[in-house]
């Protein structure tokens, strides 16, 4: 069984107080940043993974980095895991960008199992890659799911056999579960 945990990053500042500076380089809040650590102690809980992956901007990068430094591994950015920048589509229409992020990511999916076979991975993305990737899997492997939406710092853990997802297991924000 092959395990992809799909994180949401953390907490970043918001788009409208970094209006005017490059997206991919909004960082983490203070906030966030504690997530981040949360996020790898609950990870490391089960073992520590095999590889890191990310969306190549900073918010997701930053929200990797304490499990990077627990584990020794690499965060490896990857194109795949990143919000829409420019849809590379002439069709404009509102189901054109979630249907190319959830392609793009189950390319994604696709060259993990191959690599990971039987491992566990992380993998770091942002709030409209995971619906787009997680309703396509529920979609194509016949699953059932009551959410496909995360909210900053929770994660899916995506479980896959034979190249096909078995099971999509919901996994809140650590601190979700602290506090409630």
């Amino acid at each position: 069984m092959t395990v992809i945990e799909l994180v949401r990053h953390a907490k970043a500042h918001s788009r409208d107080r970094w209006w005017g500076k490059p997206d991919r380089d909004r960082p983490l809040t203070a906030e966030g940043t504690d997530q981040s650590r949360w996020l790898a102690r609950d990870l490391l809980r089960s073992g520590p993974p095999v590889a890191l992956y990310s969306s190549p901007f900073t918010r997701c990068l930053q929200t990797l980095e304490p499990l990077a430094a627990s584990t020794g591994l690499p965060v490896l950015p990857d194109d795949a895991l990143g919000e829409v920048t420019a849809l590379p589509l002439l069709d404009d229409d509102a189901w054109s960008a979630p249907a190319w992020l959830g392609g793009r990511a189950l390319g994604f999916v696709d060259r993990v199992l191959a690599e990971h076979p039987d491992d566990r991975v992380v993998a770091c993305t942002h709030g409209d890659v995971v619906p787009a990737l997680v309703a396509l899997l529920v979609g194509r492997d016949g699953l059932a799911a009551d959410q496909v939406r995360l909210k900053k710092g929770a994660r899916f853990a995506l479980s896959f056999k034979d190249g096909r997802c078995v099971a999509v297991d919901h996994v809140p924000a650590p601190v979700e579960r602290t506090r409630g």
